[in-house]
């Protein structure tokens, strides 16, 4: 049969480092939140951070203030242009810079047109092949 050596403790209880695993045994340090007082404290700033945010919250008004002091800021003039697609049977608007006639941005964009354009012509799905 085999002994085995008992491992002295230090006086203060502490576990030695140089025992594998110590880590694993080591005593979180004073001051420590347990994981509930942690949970309720992060669930506290939550609420905190929500209600700063629904105070700093701008109104309709405010945002429309902005929108057109950045819009009256803004060097690129710009127009809208609005349009019927005959063969998609849908109503297209796009924002074109004025001094250019390029256009910014379209809605729907040419892709969602093709797709509304496939399903108009075919007057089915988006698939050739029936089942």
């Amino acid at each position: 049969m085999s002994s085995i050596a008992p491992i002295s403790a230090p006086p203060n209880g502490a576990v030695p480092a140089s025992t594998p695993g110590a880590e694993a045994l080591s005593r979180p340090p004073a001051g420590a939140l347990s994981p509930e007082a942690a949970r309720q404290t992060n669930e506290a700033h939550a609420q905190q951070a929500a209600a700063e945010q629904a105070r700093s919250k701008p109104t309709a008004s405010e945002l429309q203030k902005q929108i057109d002091q950045a819009l009256a800021d803004s060097r690129v003039q710009t127009n809208l242009r609005f349009r019927v697609d005959e063969d998609a049977n849908r109503i297209v608007v796009s924002v074109v810079d004025s001094d250019t006639g390029e256009t910014i941005v379209q809605i729907p964009d040419e892709a969602a047109l093709a797709v509304a354009r496939r399903l108009a012509a075919t007057g089915r799905g988006l698939l050739d092949r029936e089942a």
